[in-house]
């Protein structure tokens, strides 16, 4: 009886304590992000003062706390930061966001024996066992991408803020530094990006196949977003640390992953922490480069315990890294196993803070994440299948915003929400589209005047013996004109022999995906001797530009001149991912006007005419170099990772069209880059042929010299113009850059960022006597049993963009060839000493 009247009161009791005990419970969440870029921060640890109740931030910088047990604050902590603490209301549920500010590191000197630093231990390991999990090992993988990126101008200051031409953006800027928070000042969008698609590659055959779902692409200056569209997808974001070297691709720069094989001789460790992370124990690992102007990674790696394999990772370039106009580099990193064994990125993120040298002027910052989920790994498809690159789905670019928040593996911020918005504010204000299209000027040396540009302006002026002074005015078609269609050319005119000169040639693209096109031209101009006319258009950003050499080059005492009127018809194909094949059908009408003999039947001071008529075969193997189509140009991005192997043949048809001579020609060129991580890198590039046939020697091989003052590559520095001529040759150049190496290590030179750089270049080539007999008449040079070779020792980056080359010629130096040499060339002296100067600027 007593219990069924207590039991209302037991229940009562019982009820109210549980509502107590909700009533207490104190839940927070919130996000942790960086005071300026505004990106969230992952691997933050957050806690109630004076306990162990705590989280850590995720891959976004987002957390949650839930405790019935809290204190007055939390804190936070993350080594390389600020640390901060910010009050809780006990009992409620509440949002807490933190920024937060990078701080210099200072560890404490630690003595460190044999045995006694346990981060080495665990380095080592790691190290050792890094072959067994690397991603690189699986035969094929497949998943699904998706890649988020983001430009912004940063540093503007109020001032900037306040220029007439900005007014249009006041509003929403102040809207953005409302979503920004705190102390932040949001920057200046310029370009938004979102793609999803599903990446296969292909081990065996070191093949990528990539199906675009959806794309998405804001950007300031953008002139056709068929082009930006190609440059997104994961190839960028292709970091694995398991390998000796983890370039950087967005400035081309190769650092040494902290459990490179040598690392130990680089890094410094220190054992930090030991955490679990979705149920792995990890050891946290500090890596510090030991010289800060080495190129190599600062940061933590968490290390698990058994296996040794990192789980994730957050690393920067420091900022005294030798690495021009960038304040700021970090990525991070979560890693996932698969069945196979090897681990593979689940999520990447990237930043990067370039400065100006002005350092009042005006940055940009380079955001992007890359999520991957649904991997299929040692599944290969069939062989066929890896043929296309890439592939867009018919409404990739359609996707409404529906679909977006519905298949976005991170959702955007607010403040990209706003971002998106912005920009398209911002491409349309006045100043704006200036100077976007002074930038493509100067980028493309074109001028667009509707459905025309005009342009290139490095060809608008030259001088040489003949013409006295020449100008030049170039012009081609765009994609207003028509998507397929290309009409270019130019027109020049000599003051001293009052001739004009020009070219015209008609383009049809014939399919973009694989690239194929074909073209006819006729051009009546006049060449250097051991040049030819080259009518492709396309751009490699991969190759630096020896745009003031060929400038200089065109001005001088340039005395063996050819007038040629040539006509030619051509067809180019990609045949395979990385093979492309283009077919030539030319015929040159060429009046030499200097005196030339080649024969019996001719003398000294007779000039002979004579017309060729020839088919030619140029194929070009270059696996992984990677194309995008602006507009109705082709741009290449470089190879950097692979040999670049071509082959060219030709053969001459006497009797065709008008030709003098039959003749076969063939050469072949190899050049490829050695990447060597902190030691740098070496850049080789091979050539070696033979013309087989009785030819007048203009159409033998001359190496190509340089009499100017500006250093190029890929030309012989030391050689004269016209020195060499031969019918089998090779042609070597090796060029090794130090990237800082011993600069970086001399005090108060290593504040200036030089580079060290050496070369060796070297030419052989002899002449059959078949030859030496049909131009017994005329005045060359043949190389004896000895071959040509210069040595180089330069400096560069010099002010960033600068490069001093010092020159010296090893052979046919000697007194008695200088002097029969400049016997035979008048007006052309020999020097075995030279210093040139080159303008070439890489990050």
């Amino acid at each position: 009886m007593f219990f069924k009247k207590a039991l209302p009161f037991l229940l009562f009791i019982l009820l109210n304590g549980l509502l107590l005990q909700a009533q207490q419970e104190t839940l927070i969440t919130g996000r942790v992000t960086e005071t300026g870029s505004n990106s969230g921060i992952p691997f933050v640890n957050i806690y109630f003062k004076d306990t162990f109740i705590g989280a850590v931030t995720d891959f976004d910088g987002s957390y949650s706390i839930k405790t019935s047990t809290p204190t007055d604050s939390i804190y936070l902590r993350l080594i390389g930061y600020t640390s901060k603490a910010k009050l809780v209301k006990k009992g409620k549920t509440q949002v807490i966001n933190f920024q937060i500010s990078p701080q210099a590191l200072n560890l404490n000197t630690v003595e460190v024996r044999p045995g006694v630093n346990p981060a080495l231990r665990i380095i080592k390991n790691a190290t050792k066992n890094k072959s067994i999990y690397n991603r690189d090992n699986l035969t094929s993988v497949q998943y699904i991408s998706y890649t988020k990126q983001e430009r912004d101008i940063n540093n503007i200051t109020p001032k900037f803020r306040k220029l007439h031409f900005l007014h249009a953006l006041t509003d929403l800027w102040d809207k953005m530094d409302s979503i920004a928070g705190e102390a932040s000042k949001a920057d200046l969008p310029v370009w938004m990006s979102e793609i999803v698609s599903d990446i296969y590659s292909y081990k065996k055959a070191e093949k990528k196949h990539e199906d675009v779902t959806a794309v998405k692409i804001k950007f300031v200056g953008m002139k056709d977003g068929s082009a930006l569209s190609q440059l997104q997808g994961s190839d960028f974001q292709n970091y694995n640390f398991c390998n000796n070297i983890v370039p950087i691709a967005t400035i081309n720069k190769d650092f040494l992953s902290p459990i490179a094989d040598n690392a130990g001789l680089f890094y410094n460790y220190y054992l930090m922490d030991s955490v679990s992370i979705d149920g792995y124990k990890c050891f946290q690992v500090t890596c510090r480069p030991k010289n800060k102007h080495d190129l190599a990674y600062s940061g933590n790696i968490w290390i698990t315990d058994t296996t040794f394999v990192i789980k994730q990772l957050d690393l920067e370039v420091v900022k005294e890294a030798n690495v021009n106009l960038v304040n700021h580099a970090r990525i991070q990193q979560v890693m996932i196993p698969t069945e196979a064994g090897p681990w593979v990125p689940s999520q990447t993120r990237v930043l990067i803070e370039f400065s100006t040298p002005a350092k009042r002027l005006i940055g940009v910052t380079l955001r992007s994440y890359n999520s991957n989920k649904s991997f299929v790994v040692n599944q290969p498809k069939e062989k066929d299948f890896y043929k296309t690159r890439i592939t867009f789905a018919e409404d990739a670019i359609t996707k409404d915003s529906a679909w977006w928040n519905a298949h976005r593996q991170e959702p955007l911020a607010p403040l990209e929400y706003e971002a998106y918005n912005m920009i398209d504010t911002v491409r349309h204000t006045r100043f704006v589209r200036y100077a976007v299209n002074t930038l493509y000027f100067l980028f493309s040396g074109y001028k667009d005047i509707g459905p025309i540009d005009i342009g290139h302006y490095i060809n608008t002026y030259g001088y040489n013996l003949y013409e006295g002074s020449r100008v030049q005015l170039g012009f081609r078609t765009n994609v207003k004109f028509s998507k397929n269609w290309i009409v270019r050319g130019y027109g020049a005119y000599g003051f001293r022999d009052k001739g004009f000169k020009y070219n015209i040639q008609l383009e049809r693209i014939l399919s973009r995906y694989p690239w194929s096109n074909a073209g006819v031209m006729y051009r009546d101009d006049i060449d250097q001797v051991g040049t030819g006319f080259n009518n492709a258009s396309n751009i490699n950003l991969g190759e630096t530009p020896n745009n003031l050499y060929n400038t200089f080059s065109r001005i001088g005492n340039i005395s063996k001149l050819l007038r040629k009127e040539e006509a030619r018809i051509w067809y180019e194909k990609d045949i395979n991912r990385g093979l492309n094949t283009t077919i030539t059908l030319r015929n040159v009408r060429t009046t030499p006007l200097f005196p030339i003999t080649y024969g019996d039947a001719f003398t000294l001071f007779q000039q002979r005419k004579y017309t060729i008529t020839e088919i030619l075969l140029e194929s070009r193997f270059s696996v992984k170099e990677r194309y995008v189509q602006n507009g109705n140009e082709r741009i290449s991005f470089g190879n950097n990772k692979s040999p670049v192997i071509t082959l060219y043949y030709t053969l001459g048809l006497k009797n065709f069209i008008g030709g003098d001579f039959n003749y076969n020609k063939v050469s072949i060129s190899i050049s490829n880059r050695f990447k060597m991580a902190t030691l740098g890198y070496s850049q080789v590039f091979l050539k070696l042929g033979k013309v087989f046939s009785e030819v007048p020697y203009t159409l033998l091989e001359i190496p190509r010299g340089n009499q100017t003052g500006i250093y190029a590559n890929t030309t012989f520095n030391q050689m004269n113009y016209f020195e060499f001529v031969s019918d089998q040759y090779i042609e070597a150049y090796w060029q090794h850059h130090f990237n800082g190496l011993f600069f970086n290590r001399i005090p108060v030179v290593k504040q200036l960022g030089l580079r060290g750089v050496v070369g060796l270049n070297m030419a052989y080539g002899t002449l059959s006597d078949k030859n030496k007999h049909f131009n017994i008449n005329n005045s060359f040079t043949v190389m004896e049993d000895v071959p040509y070779l210069e040595s180089d020792i330069g400096i560069e980056n010099i002010l960033d963009i600068i490069r001093i080359d010092f020159l010296y010629r090893l052979t046919y130096n000697d007194d008695f060839y200088i002097q029969d040499y400049e016997k035979a060339n008048p007006g052309n002296k020999i020097s075995n000493w030279g210093v040139k100067v080159g303008l070439s600027f890489s990050f």
